[in-house]
């Protein structure tokens, strides 16, 4: 009855595995808030005064858009090592 078990339980681990990993390359996640916009003072302390963000080029905010894009890449793919790691961990 405990090999029951064992094999329900990797199941389960492989098919939660299978749905994160569709939810993710899914795209289906949305921002669930906007943007947040400076208010007063505060926009002051969001950009380093030797920074002015209305300054970029189109050609620097195309290469940071591609920079912030290559991170979050890295990121989903980082986190689909730890998940994989996790269902194949053995627990002693």
């Amino acid at each position: 009855m405990q090999n029951v078990s064992k094999s329900s339980a990797s199941i389960d681990a492989w098919l939660t595995a299978a749905d994160a990993a569709l939810r993710t390359v899914s795209g289906g996640a949305t921002a669930s808030r906007p943007i947040p916009k400076p208010v007063g003072t505060l926009a002051a302390s969001w950009v380093a005064p030797e920074h002015d963000a209305s300054a970029m080029t189109d050609a620097d905010r195309r290469l940071s858009g591609a920079l912030m894009r290559v991170n979050h890449v890295g990121e989903v793919c980082a986190q689909a090592l730890y998940q994989a790691q996790a269902m194949t961990a053995r627990s002693t």
